[in-house]
């Protein structure tokens, strides 16, 4: 597997590149969610590899990259190690894709770093992590974490997480990826994430954006991503229906597709 040395510590990563040598093709950074890794996103290779350069690489403590010296997370540092990684790939710009908590801190880096970016997409995103659906318990989702690890918690809200066609099997590889995170990981990114708020920066995040929802969310709910569509100056929203807060990995391919067309139309000017 390729690590990247960045400020003493290692960052799992990949790339995915089919498009023709004598091409000049733009790059699609992939950020995963909490508990999350590159393997998340494998189903969105196909339809984006033959068109742009695609980079994926875990985020700190997660899967194949080490976790904080401390074992503590901010959201400008996590945004800072997009950078970093962009840096010692030599990538001056990318579009960049964020899903769930992933998608905060693509927000965050849209507002520190605006001239490293064609575009934003989001997936299943919020501003604030704290403006949860009312059907989910924080202090149950902590509980299940400390008692019983990642994988138990993406199971106990499987219902939540998922749209009513997901297979069962679907589930189970989402929830044995998930376990590859340890659970003090998951709690530390939480604890972290649930004291942001980056709604007051929306208005200055300019970067053209895609907002992609689910109707049915539960976890992000649609009344709260409609809102930051609204408050963002250059951001559209698509909403996506019969799935659920993970439809990144029930309709990969038709997300993928869409923002394969939102990045083709931003570089074709």
């Amino acid at each position: 597997m390729p690590y990247l040395e960045i400020n003493g510590s290692r960052f799992h990563y990949h790339w995915d590149d089919f498009t023709e040598p004598w091409q000049s093709r733009s790059v699609v950074l992939l950020h995963h969610a909490a508990a999350g890794n590159i393997h998340r996103w494998r189903s969105w290779i196909p339809a984006l590899a033959r068109h742009h350069r695609v980079l994926r690489f875990d985020m700190r403590g997660h899967a194949g990259t080490e976790s904080p010296a401390d074992g503590t997370f901010t959201l400008p540092g996590l945004a800072a190690d997009i950078a970093a990684v962009m840096d010692s790939l030599e990538i001056e710009k990318a579009h960049l894709v964020g899903a769930s908590a992933g998608g905060i801190v693509s927000l965050r880096f849209a507002h520190d770093f605006p001239e490293r970016l064609h575009s934003l997409s989001l997936v299943a995103s919020t501003p604030k992590l704290a403006q949860m659906g009312a059907g989910i318990d924080a202090g149950l989702w902590r509980r299940t974490l400390e008692e019983d690890g990642t994988k138990a918690w993406l199971l106990a809200d499987a219902q939540k997480r998922f749209g009513p066609q997901a297979e069962p099997g679907l589930v189970e590889w989402y929830a044995a990826e998930g376990a590859k995170t340890p659970a003090d990981v998951v709690l530390a990114l939480q604890g972290c994430l649930l004291g942001e708020d980056l709604t007051p920066l929306l208005p200055q995040i300019s970067t053209p954006t895609l907002i992609m929802a689910s109707a049915q969310d539960e976890i992000t709910p649609i009344e709260v991503q409609n809102l930051m569509a609204q408050q963002m100056p250059n951001a559209t929203l698509q909403t996506f229906s019969g799935v659920g807060h993970n439809m990144k990995v029930e309709i990969p391919d038709l997300l993928a597709g869409t923002v394969r067309d939102f990045a083709g139309k931003i570089d074709a000017g």
